[in-house]
């Protein structure tokens, strides 16, 4: 009968442990790459109203909403995140953003080049290259619109974190915040500050 009870317990214990490290992988999943989960972050694949796009043309948006919304995506994830981790607890995040994410569209490109040798009347020769370039942006329509063909989209750049925690006065507790940090946005460690919580 004890035997049975061990069983059932161990047996619990092992589905709880599964339960635990799926819920972990989601999590560092997440934390990864955040702006694909959450509707609230701002598109700049699509192009609203009648801006035009030239054919190659990166768009950067820098204003200040857009950056606000991702500032917040990333302050919320990390908080998030960082609450779960040993030793850490009521964490509170500042993310601040050079830009946001910038989108390369796709073009159609033609180069002309044409050199012509000149000779003057002194014997003296040159030569005169002309360079002629085209592009068009590639189209695609999407319901019954017309939306150009996006090649890359390059993630937002961080300026510099900070973190202030309970349980980061602890040098070790400090080092993993660093860490999950620097890791999960690409953040130099000199631009990461990490402070105790009073």
């Amino acid at each position: 009968m004890e035997k049975d009870n061990v069983q059932t317990r161990m047996q619990n214990l092992m589905k709880n442990k599964k339960l635990l490290i799926a819920l972990g992988a989601l999590g560092v999943v997440l934390l990864l790459n955040p702006l694909t989960w959450f509707q609230s972050a701002p598109n700049n694949a699509t192009i609203k109203g009648e801006q035009s796009v030239k054919a190659g043309q990166v768009i950067n948006n820098t204003d200040r909403g857009d950056l606000g919304q991702y500032e917040q995506v990333y302050e919320n994830r990390l908080t998030e995140i960082l609450n779960m981790v040993m030793g850490v607890s009521d964490a509170s995040v500042m993310v601040t953003i050079d830009s946001s994410e910038e989108v390369i569209y796709a073009e159609n490109s033609q180069e002309n080049r044409q050199t012509n040798n000149e000779s003057d009347t002194k014997g003296g020769t040159r030569g005169v290259t002309q360079l002629d370039k085209s592009g068009q942006l590639v189209m695609t329509k999407e319901s019954g619109q017309e939306q150009p063909v996006v090649v890359k989209t390059i993630k937002p750049r961080v300026r510099g974190v900070v973190v202030v925690a309970r349980g980061a006065e602890q040098i070790k507790t400090e080092a993993l915040i660093k860490e999950a940090v620097q890791r999960a946005l690409e953040v130099p460690p000199h631009r990461i500050s990490v402070l105790p919580k009073k």
